[in-house]
């Protein structure tokens, strides 16, 4: 781990202790390429703001043929769950539905 993803574990651990603390928002995903997110109905875009991702933050799916889980690829849409570090936004993860499951393909 790097600086960087103790500085993001710190910020975490603080959430909802006072005014002034990191909040969790939702995003979506309009652009892959560059990863480009929508936050407020698009009235904050990341890219322009800064924009990091968790590694592995659009999730996995299993592969059919040998069950190894593969990672899954951001696509238009996904919603995600973010968050403020500072004036960069960084994507935690993508966000699934309350029945969805591992995608097996």
């Amino acid at each position: 781990m790097g600086a960087w993803d103790y500085e993001l574990a710190r910020e975490l651990r603080g959430l909802g202790r006072g005014a002034g603390r990191t909040e969790i928002l939702e995003g979506t995903v309009v652009s892959v390429s560059p990863l480009t997110v929508s936050l407020f109905g698009g009235k904050v875009m990341a890219p322009p703001a800064p924009l990091q991702t968790l590694f592995c933050a659009q999730g996995f799916y299993r592969d059919a043929d040998s069950g190894h889980l593969e990672l899954e690829s951001w696509k238009s849409g996904d919603r995600v769950c973010c968050c403020w570090m500072g004036k960069t936004v960084v994507v935690l993860g993508r966000l699934s539905e309350p029945d969805e499951a591992l995608d097996v393909r």
